[in-house]
């Protein structure tokens, strides 16, 4: 795996860690995530990242910055300096574990609530990974990818588009707050690479770029092959939420 890839394999929960514990603006995320991107063509940014390898990184930048057409200024360096601490400390986090936590609390609460039918917490938690009357209910409402129209269901994702660890115990269950996807779009809808605009469009995060949106076939064309009143509000969830500015 080349540094880009694995860079690439980390950017979206890196963005994801500085908005919801960082504190750090949308777009200014979005910034650092651009600038690491960059380094990440020429450096190894992974767990295996240190301050000392940070200093050698800025090193080399500031010899290399008048040399390039881009990132030339003295303040380019500063801010490579400031991201590169930021992507550190993301690295040295418990970020994933604080997700995971997240979810099993969630989980245990549905399953300690006395006031939910044991029939309803098992949909509530098949909802989860996708499964059980919640997919049966999407494939009822899309009869293929939302989006391709490919009617292959086997291989379609069900997916919520507010996600599950955010939502309440109706909207997990609540089949406008879900799409069925090909692999390859739920993965992007997921990450945040993707959303859809309250008339349905889709919207590309900047953090992919021309050649890649091309590859994946991500044209201004493609849109949600339907869409009602009840969608909105979950799709607005995302779009100021999960979606990678």
């Amino acid at each position: 795996m080349s540094n880009i890839e694995r860079y690439a394999d980390l950017q979206a929960d890196f963005y994801h860690y500085m908005v919801k514990y960082g504190g750090i603006a949308k777009k200014t995320s979005g910034d650092y995530v651009t600038r690491m991107k960059f380094l990440a063509h020429h450096y190894l940014l992974d767990e295996t990242l240190t301050q000392e390898k940070i200093e050698d990184i800025l090193r080399q930048e500031d010899l290399k910055r008048e040399s390039r057409s881009v990132y030339t200024c003295k303040k380019s360096i500063s801010d490579f300096r400031a991201g590169l601490h930021k992507f550190l400390a993301f690295i040295h986090s418990d970020y994933y574990g604080r997700i995971n936590d997240s979810i099993l609390r969630e989980l245990r609460t549905v399953e300690n609530d006395h006031t939910i039918k044991v029939t309803e917490k098992q949909s509530i938690i098949k909802s989860r990974l996708g499964q059980g009357l919640f997919r049966n209910e999407l494939i009822d409402y899309w009869h293929g990818c939302a989006i391709s129209q490919c009617p292959l269901t086997w291989m379609l994702i069900a997916s919520h588009i507010k996600p599950w660890r955010d939502s309440d115990n109706k909207e997990r269950l609540d089949p406008y707050n879900g799409l069925l996807l090909l692999p390859n779009y739920d993965k992007l809808f997921d990450l945040g690479y993707i959303t859809f605009n309250q008339k349905g469009q889709l919207l590309c995060s900047r953090l992919i770029d021309k050649f890649d949106r091309k590859t994946l076939g991500l044209s201004g064309e493609l849109h949600l092959t339907k869409l009602e009143k009840p969608h909105l509000k979950y799709l607005k969830y995302h779009n100021e939420n999960c979606f990678l500015l």
